[in-house]
């Protein structure tokens, strides 16, 4: 698996070309502040280890800037091209020479052509670097509101904010399965963050990627550990019971709520998210606790007062409050593979999960679907 490994954003302008090399890649380039004899290094990510390089082959450049070196690849992989310590690009190394371009200097991009794989990665960056500004500009408006107490400002930039991030993770999922036999699409799935609810894709990518790229060391570790993506629970499945003390040490099961719509919901005292979400999980249960909606809060604190006190705090007056007081090592935690919080799911009267992280107005929505306005 990958990431933009780099703390700079690398603008790259990419074309194909070239044919079969047998594989053997090579690799040409020219650096605008030449440093003579200084070292060019072509360095290979290693497999399941992110970010982790080892040196595959080192060149030097000569008074001009000029550089050549040739690899030989057993199958596509990722790359990294190291020039004088200084500037740094991802590659992906398959079956096409490269040409590089490359100032030299520290905070400037480089140019690389010559493979369908560049020119998609540098798309894939594109989209990514402008989704970032959108992010940044986002922020920004949330930031202002919460400052301001704009609750309802808040509130709907919450769903803004929800429904952006819904928008890249389709976007990304689309192209991943629109590129045929390219390594970019195994990239892509570094900027999915929530991996267990895109299992199903990932699932269908780790198959279509072991057809398209069977001699791809880096698609053969991520088939072989997809399923660590599964979720405990999916859409339609029944949840896991749960038996976990209250604050009065009384053991409260789950499956006793059975009959009931019930938001199982994981939180913290020292979770802010989970704290700002809180004032509209009241509001919702104060609507329709009559009418057969409850809440089941699971707490990851790991001390009985800070878990205690954000309960009085936040007014979270119904009596379902459960916890081992054992952060992400909770039973709880472990049982749900949960790893971040707030993390909800909300069950049917039979316990079977009909949402998951409905937040703000999506929680709402969904309450108002079941219950009515």
């Amino acid at each position: 698996m990958m990431k933009k490994f780099l703390a700079l954003t690398l603008v790259v302008f990419l074309s194909a070309c070239g044919g079969s090399n047998d594989g053997l890649i090579k690799i040409t380039g020219k650096i605008e502040n030449a440093i003579p004899q200084g070292e060019v290094i072509l360095e290979r990510f290693e497999v399941g280890q992110v970010g982790q390089v080892r040196p595959v082959e080192t060149v030097y450049s000569d008074h001009n800037g000029n550089f050549e070196l040739e690899v030989s690849v057993d199958g596509p992989g990722f790359y990294r091209l190291n020039i004088y310590n200084k500037q740094y690009e991802v590659l992906i190394l398959a079956d096409k020479n490269l040409k590089v371009e490359a100032s030299g200097e520290e905070g400037n991009g480089i140019e690389v052509t010559g493979s369908k794989d560049m020119e998609n990665m540098a798309k894939l960056y594109e989209y990514m670097d402008a989704y970032q500004v959108k992010v940044q500009e986002f922020n920004q408006k949330y930031i202002q509101a919460r400052n301001e107490g704009n609750t309802e400002l808040v509130e709907e930039l919450t769903t803004q904010g929800l429904a952006m991030e819904e928008g890249k993770v389709k976007f990304l999922k689309d192209m991943a399965m629109s590129l045929e036999g390219s390594l970019v699409s195994l990239l892509i799935t570094d900027y999915i963050p929530n991996k267990a609810d895109e299992y199903k894709f990932l699932d269908s990518l780790s198959v279509k990627l072991q057809k398209e790229i069977p001699n791809s060391s880096d698609v053969d570790y991520f088939v072989s550990n997809v399923g660590v993506f599964k979720p405990a629970v999916a859409m339609g499945d029944v949840a896991p019971n749960l038996e976990l003390p209250n604050p009065e040490g009384e053991m409260i099961s789950l499956e006793s709520l059975r009959g009931k719509y019930v938001l199982l919901d994981f939180w913290a005292g020292w979770c802010r998210p989970c704290r700002m979400e809180n004032p509209n999980v009241v509001r919702m249960y104060n609507k329709y606790n009559d009418d057969g909606f409850e809440v089941f809060s699971v707490s990851l604190d790991r001390t009985r007062n800070q878990w205690v006190d954000a309960i009085e705090k936040d007014g979270l007056v119904w009596p379902y409050h459960v916890s081992d007081l054992k952060y992400f090592q909770s039973e709880a935690a472990v049982a749900y593979k949960i790893n971040a919080i707030p993390f909800a799911l909300l069950l049917d009267p039979e316990g079977r999960v009909i949402g998951k992280n409905l937040r703000g107005r999506a929680l709402q929505a969904k309450l108002e679907s079941i219950f009515g306005e």
